[in-house]
């Protein structure tokens, strides 16, 4: 069988079409079957890795490559290559890959010594000469892959643009470090600031999750974003052009997502709006806040801007007005559930049948509920003054982590 730079040499032999039509109802047998109890007996017991879907498909695309006397095309190689660049992300071994190909070879040449039972040793002989040469393409594309994924993983510019972050977040001019590093700056950039999926307790596991969080941030540019890569938490400067026609947003959110999905859950986030070079600093620092409140107070996760917070955010400052709302709810300490009532029929709209169906109470109880926390507070949670004043008290409170 040539290799894939070789013109083919014309039809396998009568004997090496036998074996191989017999091969290939051994493999429709396994797919049909023969993962299943009560499989026939022509198919049980196979190789468990021969009955993984994955599996029988690549040895079916080997077989026919051998029954056509060529080697594997470009798309079939395609999960050899991706294969081979999520090990090196992984940081798997290269002789681990190669030795998983290395069976794959193994275990196709028993199924055919198997299957050749009775017919001449010469055809069995030539499809093993094909097995080695289909190796040889596989081990050769492993090697490709595999180490000029390291390479690119070793010598990447995420060091630099993580040099570069850190400049822009402490207010320094970074013009002359992008311009040592041959890395291009934008005009303005957005601050998005990630937390969740958890922390990586063992170093493998986590430079594995660094390298492909940096793959996902890689996606944005030109210029690129630049991205401080930390086990508790992500820091991202979105690029932007003045004047360009970008959804700055949804790039933020299309992130947030990517890197929730390295992570293994959703992320919370939090996203300025894009500001000058010289204003990142500030933008920095709203960005954490922001996203340290919407942990505080329970939010789901999602990417937040000022104005989804802007009420909670403005009664986290410390002045004597936040002081006042955290403390009126002093008397409500002791009843728990006064609190819940009050938060449920808020944000049901003040509807008392709705509030008593989701605390499952009589509508009655909310009301009596109600009257006593009138009475408890002062405030009267069936006007304007005392609504206002109630939830935004809630709202002070849970903005200063305070939990019911």
């Amino acid at each position: 069988m040539p290799s894939d730079d070789e013109p083919g040499r014309g039809a396998p032999s009568a004997a090496v079409v036998a074996i191989l039509d017999r091969l290939d109802a051994r493999f429709d047998a396994l797919a049909r079957d023969g993962h299943r109890p009560g499989a026939p007996s022509s198919v049980m017991r196979p190789n468990p890795e021969l009955v993984q879907r994955s599996t029988l498909k690549f040895f079916r695309l080997a077989v026919r490559a051998i029954r056509e006397d060529r080697s594997f095309t470009a798309d079939e190689l395609r999960p050899v290559r991706e294969g081979a660049v999520q090990a090196a992300v992984d940081g798997a071994s290269l002789s681990a890959v190669l030795s998983s190909w290395y069976r794959f070879g193994r275990i196709l040449l028993d199924e055919c010594r198997s299957a050749a039972s009775g017919e001449r040793a010469s055809g069995l002989v030539d499809i093993a000469d094909g097995v080695l040469r289909l190796q040889e393409v596989i081990t050769r594309t492993v090697v490709d892959c595999y180490e000029g994924e390291r390479v690119a993983l070793e010598g990447d510019e995420q060091p630099s643009r993580e040099l570069l972050a850190r400049l822009l977040l402490a207010g320094q001019d970074a013009d002359p470090t992008a311009r040592w590093c041959g890395i291009e700056l934008a005009d303005e950039y957005s601050v998005l600031a990630l937390s969740g999926g958890g922390v990586e307790s063992d170093p493998r596991t986590w430079r594995t999750r660094e390298a492909r969080t940096v793959r996902v941030l890689e996606s944005v540019g030109p210029p690129p974003a630049l991205a401080i890569v930390e086990p508790d938490a992500t820091t991202v400067l979105v690029p932007r052009w003045v004047g360009a026609d970008t959804d700055w947003f949804r790039v933020a959110v299309e992130l947030a997502a990517g890197v929730g999905e390295v992570a293994g859950a959703p992320v919370v986030g939090a996203v300025t709006e894009p500001v000058k070079r010289r204003e990142l600093a500030g933008a920095g620092g709203l960005a954490r806040e922001l996203l340290e409140l919407a942990r505080r107070m329970g939010r789901a996760p999602a990417v937040y801007q000022l104005k989804d917070l802007a009420l909670p955010f403005q009664l986290s400052r410390a002045t004597a007005g936040q002081q006042y709302l955290v403390d009126a709810l002093v008397a409500l300490d002791p009843y728990p559930e006064l609190v819940e009532t009050l938060d449920v029929y808020l944000h049901h709209d003040l509807d008392r049948g709705r509030t008593a169906h989701a605390l499952s109470v009589h509508p009655n109880t909310v009301n009596n509920r109600l009257g006593r926390i009138r009475d408890l507070v002062g405030l009267d949670p069936n006007c304007y003054e005392g609504i206002m004043t109630l939830g935004s008290a809630l709202d002070a409170r849970r903005a200063g982590g305070w939990t019911s």
